[in-house]
């Protein structure tokens, strides 16, 4: 009769050492996932359409400005900004968001031209 494979008992330092060892293979393949969902993310970005996108958001940001306050120059807005660093960003962007949504869209029609 054949005898049969005896099972080695592993002592808790070497469990230890091998739960180590997956985490750290655990972790390294998770941070090779996030390196690439970056990498994908700016690829994204840079992008005709999400470079549109941003010309778009730029020209909106500017006609709101213009519209609530023509006197200002990039100074005052600076300034403005470093005020509003200190208050809640969650009200001023849903502020923001209904300012541009009122003041940020381009007038409709024909416009004359500009010499």
């Amino acid at each position: 009769m054949t005898e049969g494979k005896k099972r080695v008992r592993r002592t808790p330092e070497q469990r230890l050492a091998d739960l180590e060892k997956k985490q750290a293979e655990i972790l390294e393949r998770q941070k090779a996932a996030i390196a690439k969902i970056e990498a994908a993310k700016k690829r994204l970005m840079q992008s005709p359409t999400a470079r549109k996108d941003r010309m778009e958001q730029d020209k909106r940001f500017v006609r709101a400005a213009q519209v609530l306050a023509p006197e200002w120059d990039a100074r005052h807005f600076i300034a403005a900004l470093e005020k509003a660093l200190q208050e809640d960003a969650q009200a001023l962007q849903e502020r923001g968001e209904a300012l541009l949504e009122e003041h940020g869209k381009a007038r409709r029609g024909r416009r004359p031209k500009v010499h």
